[in-house]
């Protein structure tokens, strides 16, 4: 049986990229632009290929929803300016690791900042994260129509349509 903890030792174990694509989120002087793209400077991407024991480990203990077009974006330490998700609205998000603070606000007041738990949220709604200390890994997990933004990266280096 799969646990958090299992799936956290995976996270800390992985290789993270410091590049991500998700330039909506961070603060404009973490934006690196190019002639044909634009790369933010955060350790927010999704699993790679042969990272299938992981994925298959978070599928263990997602939410039932979570088949199919399911898609997955993991943080580490990403504290998120104010944004709104660009996917179909709702999904699902859950903090593991050592840290305290980090809590998600939405505009409406909601504060979302339990860790180990799944929580259900409308990413249409604008929402941020309070700074935190430690380390915190997040997992999302959203439905989307649009194809994953990693294809349409090696189409906009070399100043390709993108698909």
């Amino acid at each position: 049986m799969i646990t958090l903890q299992d799936i956290e030792e995976l996270l800390s174990k992985r290789k993270w990229h410091e590049r991500s694509l998700r330039t909506n989120i961070v603060s404009k002087d973490k934006i690196i632009e190019f002639p044909n793209f634009k790369i933010a400077l955060c350790e927010s991407n999704t699993p790679q290929k042969h990272e299938r024991k992981l994925k298959e480990a978070i599928a263990a203990i997602a939410p039932e929803w979570c088949e199919g077009e399911t898609r997955i974006t993991l943080n580490r330490n990403v504290q998120c300016e104010r944004h709104r998700d660009g996917n179909n609205g709702m999904s699902w998000i859950i903090w593991l690791g050592d840290f305290t603070g980090g809590a998600l606000v939405f505009d409406d007041g909601t504060r979302i900042e339990e860790k180990y738990k799944w929580h259900h949220i409308d990413g249409r709604q604008y929402h941020w994260n309070e700074p935190h200390e430690g380390t915190k890994y997040a997992i999302i997990l959203y439905k989307s129509s649009k194809p994953p933004k990693g294809l349409n990266m090696a189409a906009k280096r070399w100043g390709q349509r993108p698909r």
